[in-house]
């Protein structure tokens, strides 16, 4: 490596490790706005499914931040800590979002009223690209080097080496939530044909295509880097799609568990959000709780 591509590298290393912590600045901040809610709405409700993996979405977010920061802070020439925090950094993320978007998945079932086909077609769909997910992180990761390298007298990580399958991973991202996107807006633009127009409905429907737009838009944006941005910048917004999806996930089981709250539901159940009315009735106390 000659001093200009060496030069150039270090660089673009530092930019990702800006775009990375203002990633964690934003996930801390989301959660002071919205902290009085959720100790109202999660902390103080008692145990549930959905209450566990609004807790893992979450705070898994901040234990990967911290990981990422000690992947910044820890001697470049320290090899062996620096591969087990970029490995351990790569399976909170996939596990991470996996929890993550098994509660947008769930939203999108109940959606579609609980359709039987969905109930296995979903879960189906689910298995079958986060498995590939799995398996397409494992082959990186066993790719990663940190060999010794000129640039050891900085500190943070340096991966000298890595296999470019992690794009596979932005492109099951990317069609899992075109997927959802899709079978959000058929429901929603039925819904808003047929003039049903409750808050709840608006909020359910409306909030839920405007999330996995974000989603859809942050990992076009993804492949896109990975196709055209130099190699030391492929992971420059990885962790931002980390943290956007997490904050969204948690956004849906606070909206809901709100909303549930205001209509009479503050006897501390699990978090209402397995349940959804009808197009254009609130809903009822007895179809609020979480089954």
């Amino acid at each position: 490596m000659s001093v200009a591509e060496l030069t150039t590298s270090i660089q673009y290393t530092r930019i990702v490790s800006y775009a990375q912590v203002a990633s964690i600045v934003i996930l801390s901040y989301d959660t002071l706005l919205t902290l009085d809610r959720e100790i109202n709405t999660i902390w103080r409700s008692k145990f549930s499914v959905m209450k566990l993996m609004y807790l893992i979405t979450r705070y898994s977010a901040f234990v990967e931040g911290g990981v990422v920061i000690a992947q910044l802070s820890i001697p470049g020439d320290w090899y062996v800590g620096c591969s087990l925090t970029f490995k351990l950094n790569a399976c909170l993320f996939v596990f991470g979002m996996g929890v993550g978007e098994i509660i947008m998945t769930n939203r999108t079932w109940v959606v579609w009223q609980k359709n039987r086909t969905m109930m296995f077609a979903l879960p189906i769909f689910y298995v079958t690209l986060w498995s590939g997910g799995f398996a397409a992180i494992a082959i990186f990761l066993g790719s990663i080097k940190f060999d010794p390298n000129p640039r050891t007298p900085y500190v943070g990580c340096y991966a000298t080496a890595a296999s470019p399958i992690i794009f596979i991973c932005w492109v099951l991202i990317f069609v899992y939530d075109l997927v959802m996107l899709i079978l959000m807006a058929i429901p929603t633009f039925r819904v808003y044909r047929s003039g049903g127009s409750s808050r709840f409905m608006r909020m359910v429907y409306r909030d839920g295509v405007v999330y996995y737009i974000y989603l859809f838009a942050l990992s076009l944006v993804n492949i896109i880097i990975a196709l055209t941005f130099p190699t030391d910048l492929i992971l420059i917004f990885s962790l931002m799609l980390r943290i956007i999806h997490a904050l969204l996930a948690c956004r849906v089981v606070l909206h809901i568990k709100e909303y549930a709250n205001r209509v009479g539901d503050v006897s501390g159940q699990a978090i209402p959000i397995l349940s959804l009315p009808n197009h254009t009735h609130p809903p009822r106390k007895s179809q609020s709780q979480f089954q």
